[in-house]
């Protein structure tokens, strides 16, 4: 079965000023293959603010935060099913 078909899920990732972007935040995906594996799509989103970066969230998102073992950088994440039926949760966090 391809892997688009596997119920691939969508992490969104929320940074602040990783590395590579010093002074900016800035929004990754991450698609999750259940028993496959994690891949990080090529591009992202930079921006000066948390409220801009945060716009580019797409809306059928969860909010998840973050895990107390994540890298410091990580601000917030999100999450969006592939599959699932949408549910807009976002809020201002």
């Amino acid at each position: 079965m391809p892997l688009q078909k596997r119920g691939r899920l969508t992490i969104w990732t929320i940074y602040r000023e990783p590395d590579d972007y010093p002074g900016c935040w800035v929004l990754r995906a991450h698609e999750v293959f259940p028993g496959v594996g994690m891949y990080s799509r090529d591009s992202c989103f930079v921006a000066a603010t948390l409220d801009e970066v945060r716009a580019r969230v797409p809306p059928d998102t969860w909010y998840v935060g973050r895990a107390p073992d994540d890298h410091p950088v990580i601000y917030e994440s999100w999450l969006a099913e592939a599959a699932g039926a949408p549910r807009t949760t976002r809020s201002d966090h």
